[in-house]
């Protein structure tokens, strides 16, 4: 499956399962209520709760964990090898990513907790609550998007990197969808031909690491016939091309789009 189809599904499953547990979070909150518990008391309760426990085993977030990572699986048995690369290397690379989101889903759990308290405490009905976790900047389904993806994607990514070090001339290209959101460092570097890790460390500094930045969907992979998409080249060099001319028709010096790692020099 392609990376951004296996990205999106997974950023999906995972926003549909923290809806899920969000909402039965505030469902408890109620039950309390119903109970004729007073606000500190339902205060005091929240504030011992294990969140790590009640959020990922009660509320199974934890199966939202396993399934994303067997998302990062698929990934693995989709990657493109080229060199050498270890068992150890693979597991120690899936063990970081997985404590990685491990510990995004359990904050993810403690700012839910954190917002119902204010709640709470402005003793609030059940679809206010709602209506205010839904307004909470730190939830909202994009921040949930730019992490999941982000860390596939870096991922898929430090798997051609592991390879490297076995094969650093190995020739790599740029691939990923070219539509309305891919940046304008990707459609640069999606026009290109084959590159090795030093050509590309020079001309697009981080960018094997991190591709176009935040949320990026494309990946670097050995050149091959599979990997080049010829089609996807041309209409970049198309896109490229149009992006000099508009500068110029507005008498404005053209500036090559930055990787992330230019960006914040």
């Amino acid at each position: 499956m392609p990376l951004p189809e296996t990205i999106d599904n997974s950023v999906q499953e995972f926003e549909q399962s923290f809806i899920t547990a969000q909402d039965s979070f505030i469902d408890d909150v109620e039950s309390l209520k119903e109970e004729g518990l007073s606000i500190e008391e339902i205060m005091l309760i929240l504030a011992g709760i294990d969140i790590a426990t009640y959020w990922l085993i009660d509320l199974d977030m934890q199966q939202a964990i396993n399934r994303l990572m067997g998302s990062f699986d698929t990934l693995l048995d989709d990657a493109v090898f080229f060199g050498k690369v270890t068992e150890p290397q693979l597991l120690a690379l899936r063990n970081m990513q997985q404590a990685s989101i491990l510990q995004y889903t359990t904050d993810l759990g403690s700012k839910v907790r954190l917002s119902l308290v204010q709640g709470v405490l402005n003793d609030m009905p059940k679809k206010r609550l709602r209506e205010m976790l839904l307004r909470d900047l730190s939830t909202k389904p994009y921040q949930i998007d730019t992490i999941i993806t982000t860390s596939m994607a870096t991922y898929s990514r430090s798997l051609t990197l592991l390879q490297l070090e076995d094969k650093p001339e190995e020739k790599l290209i740029y691939t990923g969808p070219l539509d309305s959101k891919t940046r304008p460092v990707c459609i640069r570097m999606l026009k290109e031909g084959g590159l090795t890790q030093s050509q590309i460390d020079a001309k697009y500094p981080g960018a094997l690491r991190d591709g176009g930045g935040f949320n990026c969907r494309h990946q670097w992979q050995s050149l091959s016939p599979k990997t080049q998409d010829k089609e996807v080249q041309q209409q970049a060099k198309t896109a490229y091309q149009g992006m000099m001319q508009k500068a110029k028709k507005k008498g404005k010096p053209f500036k090559a789009p930055k990787t992330l790692e230019e960006y914040y020099r």
